[in-house]
């Protein structure tokens, strides 16, 4: 109420308005004097907003409403004014205190001064009425009897009682226009402690409390920290930063309650726009392309963990990813845009993962992986047999192998390619010329032929594939599709027949042993079925076999071939060998031998045996062998279809059976002179010739 009072003090409307002092509570009042009653120990005082009576039951002198002391100061005050108005003072007063009125019979007025003669009091001059402040104290209320009823209370003190309640709404009537015409200002501007966006506009209107807003944040700046370089700012000035709510706050203010402005001023309210302030799009663009944080010299692109180089002797590792600061620029725009327009202080780019991140970082479980299993690959150790040095260690792999991104390791094939095709090209002996140290001393080159070794690539490069996976420490034989004698030195080995066309003369050695020398007539050079060159292997052998050419069929005791239809076989209808025979009465392209000669070579030579023929001029017989006529050179020859099946094709034996060939004195295949003896042979008896010789097509068995 005395806030009330205060706020109704400063209207205009009420400001005239005396309302006096209000009496203190337990004040008695008089219009004669001011008596004090002292305190005794029955009387009970009223204490601060303790309820005091207003009005009292004229019937009974209960108290018919109860007040606080505040509100009774209101009620004393309007009935001052009564008093004033009407002139004439009552006979008797109220008593302010918590106790019934005494009877008519009691002394109802009470000096404050005990001492003082209440007979001799004067009337107060009108302009001279005070009201003390100090505590009435009623007298003591004498005790009634049990069968007696208390005296009604006077007539006067409702009169006096009805004019404080009057004097109270009245009070409160002003008071209650004066607040509600006050808060129609409350219609044009913001209530009292309102704040907006962190702004106090209490009492501003629309268009003020946005100016007031703006001129907020005027001196407002964003920090930018970015990755390894200077923090920078944009200013508000920078951008023309300000606030456009539109018509938002008048709809603030048009939503308020005029009546809640006296609330108001003990309670804070706060809004927050979600408009967001705005800013000028071509100054920011430059500001923020001024930043140096924006500038592509500072940009460094991230770099993904990844698996270390290799360095011999050590494992591979996984090296931890860079970062980089390479920015998202659009992103980043967008978010250095957001952060002004909402007025923050900051922003990080960093921890607004606004930089370019690498893909793969240290932890990555695949990658992880991935080096171990390089490392397993690095224990390979793979020698391979011969002499062609070829050695496949982690120093030669590491170059191979990546990881996979799968926990694995990529193997890169055209490494491996180009490693097995190294390797064939060490090993591949088949279809190469091959030098040999002939019997005649000189060493001759033995043209290509289907003789040697040839890896087998597709399956060496599927065995290496997984020997590396699994670091495989070994000595490896490649894996041949076609394989030799040897693959130290010359591939054909120590085991072989040499051929000499020019000397028509033949080698056989064994294990190094020189076993067989003999003439023999090859192929007819005049017919144009000379036997071929090259190095080839005796294909397989076989006892009894039948030539069979076109229109006729000679059988011969042994048959080994060696290049396709040609080859070695006994020539029984022959009484001479060796010398210039071959030039017009050769035959069509094998080997004829002498029956002991073939004899003895069938027995110690195996499938796969070297054959060696070639050509070494100077070597040719000087004194040229003139044959005796053979009818058979007349007739059909026995080239002719063996049968490998034969069950007389055995394997040769380990050792030669003696022979009785002659050897000349000189050394192997020579005369005195140094040249080759064309007239040697192991002295087996001959057989009768065959029926004639034709020659027979293409692919048609034996050569005779």
């Amino acid at each position: 109420m005395d806030e009330l009072l205060g706020k109704a003090g400063e209207d205009p409307l009420i400001e005239d308005l005396d309302l006096g002092e209000a009496p203190a509570s337990g004040t008695r009042i008089t219009t004669e004097t001011e008596v004090q009653e002292p305190d005794t120990p029955d009387a009970v005082l009223p204490e601060d907003d303790e309820p005091i009576p207003v009005t009292v039951n004229e019937d009974n002198g209960d108290a018919l409403q109860w007040e606080s002391s505040d509100s009774a100061a209101a009620a004393l005050s309007h009935a001052a004014r009564v008093k004033a108005d009407d002139g004439v003072p009552e006979e008797k007063e109220a008593v302010w205190s918590g106790m019934k009125p005494e009877t008519e019979a009691d002394n109802f007025y009470v000096n404050t001064d005990v001492n003082a003669d209440t007979s001799a009091t004067e009337e107060p001059s009108e302009e001279d009425e005070t009201v003390t402040e100090s505590a009435a104290v009623p007298e003591k209320a004498a005790p009634l009897p049990h069968d007696e009823e208390p005296a009604l209370p006077p007539k006067r003190g409702s009169s006096a009682g009805k004019k404080i309640l009057l004097t109270v709404a009245v009070l409160l009537a002003v008071t209650a226009a004066s607040y509600t015409i006050y808060g129609q200002k409350y219609h044009r501007v913001f209530l009292p402690n309102t704040v907006i966006n962190g702004v106090d506009v209490s009492g501003k209107s629309a268009v003020d409390a946005e100016k007031l807003m703006n001129a907020g944040i005027a001196d407002y700046s964003l920090k930018i920290k970015a990755r390894e370089s200077a923090d920078a700012e944009i200013h508000a000035s920078d951008v023309d930063l300000h606030y456009d709510f539109g018509d938002t706050l008048s709809k603030l203010i048009s939503e308020q309650s005029i009546f809640s402005w006296g609330p108001r001023y003990f309670s804070r309210h706060e809004e927050t726009l979600d408009t967001m302030a705005k800013l000028d799009e071509t100054r920011f663009q430059a500001a923020v392309d001024a930043l140096p944080c924006f500038q592509a010299s500072a940009f460094k692109k991230p770099v993904d963990a990844h698996i270390s180089s290799y360095q011999s002797g050590q494992p591979f590792t996984v090296v931890k990813e860079e970062e980089g600061t390479e920015l998202k620029t659009e992103e980043a725009t967008e978010k250095i845009k957001e952060a002004v327009c909402t007025l923050q202080p900051e922003i990080d780019l960093d921890q607004e993962k606004l930089y370019t991140e690498p893909e793969i970082r240290a932890d990555n479980e695949a990658l992880v992986k991935s080096a171990a299993a390089m490392n397993q690959y690095l224990k390979t150790d793979i020698s391979y047999a011969g002499d062609s040095g070829i050695v496949l260690t982690g120093e030669q792999l590491h170059n191979w192998i990546s990881p996979d991104g799968k926990g694995g390791v990529k193997l890169d094939e055209s490494k491996l390619n180009e490693f097995i095709k190294n390797l064939a090209a060490k090993y591949d002996t088949y279809n190469k010329p091959k030098s040999l140290k002939s019997s005649w001393g000189a060493t001759v080159t033995v043209r290509s032929g289907s003789y040697g070794w040839k890896v087998n690539q597709d399956a060496e490069k599927s065995w290496l594939r997984e020997a590396i996976a699994s670091g495989t420490k070994t000595q490896r034989t490649p894996e041949f599709s076609q394989k030799a004698a040897s693959l130290n030195g010359s591939d054909f080995g120590s085991t072989y027949v040499e051929v000499n066309l020019s000397a028509q003369h033949l080698y056989f050695y064994k294990d190094g042993k020189q076993l067989i020398s003999s003439d023999f007539v090859s192929g007819n050079e005049a017919k144009g079925t000379v036997t071929h060159q090259g190095a080839y292997a005796i294909s397989y052998k076989q006892r009894n076999a039948t030539l069979r050419g076109q229109g006729y069929a000679a059988p011969v005791d042994y048959w080994m071939p060696f290049n396709n239809g040609e080859g070695f076989h006994d020539a029984p209808w022959r009484n001479a060998f060796g010398g210039s025979i071959y030039l017009t009465g050769g035959s069509h392209g094998c080997v004829n031998l002498p029956p002991a000669v073939a004899k003895t070579l069938f027995e110690n030579v195996t499938a796969g045996t070297p054959v060696l023929v070639y050509t070494l001029p100077g070597t040719e017989p000087k004194k040229p062998v003139q044959p005796q006529p053979n009818p058979a050179e007349s007739s059909s020859a026995a080239d002719a279809t063996a049968n490998p099946s034969d069950s007389s094709a055995a394997a040769a034996p380990t050792t030669a059976p003696a022979t009785k060939a002659t050897e000349a004195k000189k050394g192997p295949g020579e005369t005195e002179s140094g040249s080759p003896n064309p007239s040697i042979s192991t002295g087996a008896p001959q057989k009768k010739p065959g029926t004639g010789s034709v020659q027979p097509a293409p692919g048609d068995g034996g050569k005779r």
